[in-house]
């Protein structure tokens, strides 16, 4: 092979074209591949957005805040934070306050509730008294059944009163004279004596005998000796029968006058007839 500097001129001119022109298509391919994807699409140079540069000026903004700026929002901070304590302070003495009055409701309702119940036990003491009252008084007029009291027989110094209670009874019911040994168990006077010469208690008569004792009060009320000597026989009633017939007592005197037959049974007047209520 011949050397480089044998080739002729005409050949060389043309070798040395042909290497230009392949530097040149290489550089156009290179600029070509660098402006389009690996499709062929051209691909445009990259720019900054509007948002890239607000984001950058906001940045630039935050470097340029001045320590005035956070001094003044660290003092709202703080006097929020001082508000939000006082408002706390505040709820919790609210709380508090609300605590002491429903506590002293409590007590209040506890005072009530005793007081509430110390009153039913009266009402029921007062309820419980009212009826053992009744029971006593029904009781006490029941023993009294059994008694009789005389009223307007003089008293003497020396006397033997169940002697004279027996003498006169025996007037007044002639069919029983000779029981009336046995049945008059007790004859004695009521109360201190007066002083007077004449004076003349009540005389409280005990039988042992019920039946002897309803037959001189029934023979009582028509006996001519005790009209003649002026001397009452009546019953032996408790105050609370006493109270009960003096309240009816107008109706009856009244039915008497009126020539109708009236009286007592217990509490209630009568005239002469069950059926026949005076009250």
């Amino acid at each position: 092979m011949s050397n480089i500097q044998d080739i002729h001129s005409y050949a060389r001119k043309a070798m040395d074209e042909q290497l230009v022109n392949n530097w040149k298509k290489m550089d156009e391919e290179l600029k070509k591949a660098s402006t389009t994807d690996a499709s062929g699409t051209a691909i445009q140079p990259n720019r900054p957005s509007k948002k890239s540069k607000t984001l950058a000026s906001a940045e630039d903004d935050d470097r340029h805040i001045s320590n005035a700026h956070i001094f003044a929002a660290m003092e709202r901070i703080e006097r929020l934070q001082m508000k939000t304590l006082k408002g706390t302070h505040s709820v919790e003495n609210t709380v508090k306050e609300v605590k002491d009055t429903l506590d002293g409701m409590g007590k209040q309702m506890e005072e009530i509730t005793k007081v509430q119940t110390l009153e039913m036990t009266v009402t029921a003491l007062q309820k419980e008294k009212a009826e053992l009252r009744e029971k006593c008084d029904k009781l006490e007029a029941y023993r009294r059944r059994w008694n009789l009291r005389v009223a307007g027989i003089p008293e003497t110094t020396s006397e033997d009163t169940r002697k004279i209670i027996t003498d006169l009874f025996g007037q007044v019911s002639p069919g029983i004279k000779e029981q009336l040994e046995l049945t008059v168990d007790v004859a004695h006077q009521l109360g201190p004596r007066s002083g007077e010469q004449r004076s003349s208690r009540n005389i409280i008569v005990l039988f042992i005998s019920r039946a002897h004792r309803d037959r001189i009060w029934r023979d009582a009320r028509t006996a001519m000796v005790l009209k003649e000597r002026k001397i009452r026989v009546f019953e032996d009633l408790t105050q609370q029968l006493k109270d009960a017939r003096n309240k009816l007592w107008p109706q009856v005197e009244q039915a008497r006058k009126e020539g109708k037959r009236a009286g007592f049974r217990g509490p209630f007047a009568y005239r002469w007839t069950k059926s026949d209520c005076v009250t």
